[in-house]
């Protein structure tokens, strides 16, 4: 991937001139392009630990704790729980 910023001596992030551009008022360009990109995954998995934490709780009112179905949401929402955290560490 790409990198579209650079660090400053200070440990200040700057993006290069050509990865933004201003049209009608408004800043575009690849380095808003990816910034959306990366806040549509992250709203993305927060929607889907919530979806997901629906269904377990469904499968647990059905005793159905040990069911391939339970255990593979619940393989998913411990992944998507790690990379919100690896998330926090680099953004929050």
């Amino acid at each position: 991937m790409e990198r579209y910023t650079e660090p400053s001596a200070q440990g200040i992030y700057h993006l290069a001139p050509v990865q933004v551009q201003l049209q009608d008022g408004r800043i575009t360009g690849p380095a808003v392009e990816r910034l959306a990109a990366f806040e549509n995954l992250y709203e993305n998995l927060l929607r889907q630990q919530e979806e997901i934490s629906q269904k377990l709780e469904v499968l647990r009112g059905q005793g159905k704790t040990n069911s391939y179905q339970f255990r593979e949401l619940m393989g998913k929402k411990l992944m998507n729980s790690h990379t919100l955290s690896l998330i926090a560490l680099y953004v929050e």
